[in-house]
């Protein structure tokens, strides 16, 4: 019976240790109308431990969400590369998302699908898989510079 019980501790304690972290990729195909699906790709994606809030306009076209940031405490240079890595996720996971706004408490960064994809050079509908989206973004971040930045601010 000792034996059992140990068993039982350690399996219990290996399955905690296993928890991997989330998946984005897993909600692809959502609609921005699908709250559960966009918090849970905020809550996936780097600058997750800041996320407040998430609004989303689904009423008329342009359909968009905009996600509200506490300060993140960092370099705005890095705070920009990660704002559009997570710009890029959203619309490859969300085929309807046209417009995406972070909002921080000094600065909110805008994204629109076709002034993204040209940047990009993509189409994001066609991207499958999430190795085959950080190749490409590493590829486009390495070459990001003051003369090539993406960003207006709103």
């Amino acid at each position: 019976m000792k034996r059992f019980c140990l068993l039982l501790v350690l399996a219990i304690s290996l399955v905690g240790c296993t928890n991997a972290e989330p998946d984005a990729f897993e909600y692809k195909g959502s609609k921005v109308g699908d709250n559960a699906a966009v918090v849970g790709i905020a809550g996936s994606l780097p600058l997750h431990e800041c996320y407040q809030s998430v609004e989303l306009q689904t009423k008329k076209r342009p359909y968009g969400l905009t996600v509200r940031y506490e300060d993140p405490g960092m370099e705005r240079a890095e705070q920009e590369r990660l704002a559009i890595r997570n710009a890029a996720v959203y619309f490859t996971l969300i085929p309807n998302a046209e417009i995406v706004r972070f909002a921080f408490p000094n600065r909110t960064y805008a994204f629109s699908r076709p002034e993204m994809e040209a940047w990009f050079g993509t189409d994001f509908s066609n991207i499958r898989h999430e190795n085959e989206l950080k190749q490409l973004m590493n590829q486009k971040l390495e070459q990001l510079d003051s003369n090539n930045s993406y960003f207006r601010r709103v």
